[in-house]
């Protein structure tokens, strides 16, 4: 429901960014939903995809026939980096998938399969969950960022006209990058500690 939500949000107040997200070029009606591919910006195509016919139109119109707009529809100047947009959001969805189908593992074993609470692939499958939610809402926020350039204010101001002209602003960048790398080292490794501590418990390791 939030995802569908989503996409009619972002057809309608931010249609470059669906486009880029779907590295969808061409406007065109049942237009399909791509999972995967490798977007090439020259030739204006997704190689390698596949493709579900009218998914697209479905999300964004609620009907599998109505026409989305494509990148042919925006000015060049106006595109998002396709590729970035689009790899971060495959990436977000596939994660947000893994981590659903987990879920619903989790609660078939609460209900029905006890003796999954034991199983080494089980236990196995909750330990990679535990960085998936951090990677897909990274690149999250890399979608929402990057798909709206190259506005900082869509439609209203360019983020070229919104940085800050002030001297040595650059050493507020490296010293905030210098305190999040920092504090990313100390959350794994008390994830790691935390990990190893539950894998001793039930007899399994991160290296099992």
């Amino acid at each position: 429901m939030s995802g569908d939500i989503s996409a009619k949000d972002v057809a309608k107040r931010q249609p470059a960014k669906l486009a880029a997200m779907e590295a969808h070029f061409h406007t065109e009606a049942a237009a399909p939903l791509i999972l995967g591919g490798v977007p090439d910006e020259e030739a204006k195509e997704v190689k390698y995809a596949i493709k579900l016919p009218g998914m697209l139109s479905f999300m964004v119109h609620s009907n599998f026939e109505t026409p989305v707009n494509g990148l042919d529809k925006i000015p060049e100047q106006d595109h998002p980096p396709v590729a970035i947009t689009h790899y971060a959001f495959q990436v977000m969805v596939g994660l947000g998938m893994l981590l659903l189908l987990i879920s619903v593992c989790y609660f078939i074993a609460i209900w029905k399969k006890r003796h999954w609470m034991q199983q080494n692939w089980f236990l196995r499958a909750f330990v990679l969950a535990t960085p998936m939610g951090f990677i897909a809402v990274e690149a999250g926020w890399t979608v929402t960022e990057v798909g709206r350039q190259p506005w900082i204010i869509n439609g209203v101001m360019r983020t070229v006209d919104a940085v800050t002209p002030m001297p040595g602003i650059a050493y507020s960048f490296y010293i905030f990058t210098a305190v999040y790398i920092s504090l990313s080292l100390i959350v794994t490794f008390l994830l790691y500690r935390q990990i190893r501590m539950v894998g001793k418990l039930y007899d399994v390791s991160p290296s099992a």
